[in-house]
């Protein structure tokens, strides 16, 4: 194996387990702060910042307009790109906040709260601070550098989450999680800047501008649909139910996100920059996708039905019993949230090789369908709602496997017999193990969860150890040679 290949797998390796402790880091300091804050708030609290988190992702998205995927992707970044991308997100940060500050009294109007206002005005101070941010993070993913971000991160979240639970143990209520989004930010801002060597020079090029937004405006629009269907979620629950379904529902949210983001976005973060790397040789490239898709299905089905399973154990568990309404939401949340990791497996494809504008057709189509889904479906209900975003991300998934195996030649039948086998034992452990709970129906809460997250734990290693142990040999090769 020639040295500079070696080199780069080792340095793909390193980008890997840094990101994977970014993610994991964060998520479960996150997730112990969010357990704390939920004892000591109301699903009021959370429902708000729900309907505030609506207006600041759309935001950040439209701030950085794709610049951060086009300075990763593009093989000869200059000087004066970074420059004209950092002025640009600037600009448009400081625009957005003052078209929210006006906005803001008609949005707390529209929901009828008041306190609305101030509330989105304060946190809408986020979109200037990440600005600041966007370069040196494209910078640091480019060369893979993971374990600078991972250490900003994790410190920035800590800090946050300090704060937050200060807070609120003081009586500051909702305020509480605006003033850790913003300590988040700012802190995270703080040691970017402190640890990278890049600073803006008084730069600007709208020739530079022009060549990057044909590939970054595509991948922006993309992006804000697809914040845009998110976050329409939050918006009708909020609208159409109350603030504290969306409390409920937030929470859920929350929990699901913690297996989806910690397997998809610790791969997808690092694979985008890799196989951008080797986008000329066409088959490795398509190799490595097929593992990518296998590791992630082995690890994102059989958890997601886990959670299912001992879900109504986990609420009471971490939350008290004042957020068990959040235990059917989780639920079906999970279902969606087993294909959340393989459409943007799928879809990472298309950046990574260039075709904005396929990504662009892609993901527009698929967030159509998903926006008439929730709107037809939103007046039977909420868990009528939550079912059909659950039934939309098998569709998404389909219309992905059909881009892929016309524009980059991942076959069909290749995709199917890298997931099936995962997903045929996954469910085959689940139902085993629901009978079994059943039939013991433990009383006690602890020795609930104890008893599902054991029995499914075993009979998912010995089904791989019977009926897929090529994959098994694959996961044990890479854990001895790396």
């Amino acid at each position: 194996m020639p040295e500079q290949h070696k080199n780069f797998k080792r340095k793909a390796l390193s980008a890997i387990i840094w990101n994977a402790i970014q993610k994991y880091g964060s998520l479960i300091i996150s997730f112990g702060s969010n357990i704390i804050l939920a004892r000591l708030l109301t699903p009021n609290d959370f429902g708000i910042i729900g309907l505030l988190s609506v207006f600041i992702s759309v935001a950040n998205v439209i701030t950085e307009s794709g610049f951060n995927s086009a300075l990763i992707q593009r093989k000869n970044v200059t000087e004066v790109d970074y420059n004209t991308v950092f002025y640009w997100n600037l600009i448009v940060s400081i625009f957005l906040v003052v078209f929210l500050y006006v906005l803001a009294p008609a949005i707390a109007k529209y929901f009828d709260r008041p306190a609305l206002t101030d509330l989105l005005r304060v946190e809408s101070i986020i979109l200037i601070v990440n600005s600041f941010c966007i370069v040196q993070t494209s910078r640091l993913m480019k060369f893979l550098q993971f374990n600078i971000l991972a250490i900003r991160t994790i410190s920035a979240t800590l800090i946050a989450a300090m704060v937050g639970i200060l807070l609120a143990l003081n009586g500051f209520g909702v305020w509480s999680l605006v003033w850790q989004a913003i300590t988040s930010s700012i802190v995270g801002a703080i040691l970017l800047w402190s640890v990278t060597d890049w600073k803006p020079k008084f730069q600007y090029s709208w020739e530079s501008f022009r060549n990057m937004f044909k590939f970054g405006a595509y991948i922006s629009i993309s992006s804000v649909c697809n914040t845009l269907y998110l976050n329409l979620q939050s918006f009708l629950i909020g609208k159409s139910f109350s603030i504290s379904d969306l409390g409920y529902y937030s929470q859920a949210k929350k929990l699901e996100a913690v297996p989806v983001e910690g397997t998809a976005s610790v791969l997808n973060a690092v694979l985008f920059p890799i196989y951008s790397t080797i986008v000329d040789d066409r088959e490795r490239h398509i190799r490595l996708v097929r593992k990518n898709i296998q590791i992630i299905t082995f690890l994102t089905f059989p958890l997601m039905l886990l959670l299912i399973l001992v879900a109504p154990y986990i609420f009471p568990i971490l939350f008290t019993n004042k957020w068990n309404e959040s235990i059917p939401m989780f639920q079906i949340l999970c279902v969606a949230g087993m294909f959340s990791p393989l459409n943007m497996a799928n879809v990472e494809i298309f950046r990574s090789i260039g075709e904005g504008k396929i990504y662009l057709i892609l993901q527009t189509i698929k967030r159509l369908i998903g926006v008439a889904m929730i709107l037809f479906f939103v007046k039977f209900g909420l868990f009528v709602l939550l079912w059909s975003i659950a039934a939309f991300g098998m569709v998404s998934y389909i219309l992905n496997m059909i881009f892929t195996h016309r524009i980059f030649g991942y076959k069909y039948h290749q995709q199917f017999s890298d997931i099936f086998p995962n997903l045929i034992l996954s469910l085959g452990v689940y139902i085993l193990s629901e009978m079994f709970m059943r039939f013991i129906h433990p009383e006690n809460i602890w020795l609930g969860l104890l008893s599902g997250f054991m029995i499914y734990i075993l009979l998912y290693i010995l089904g791989t150890l019977i009926f897929n142990k090529s994959l098994y040999k694959l996961i044990l090769e890479l854990f001895k040679r790396n």
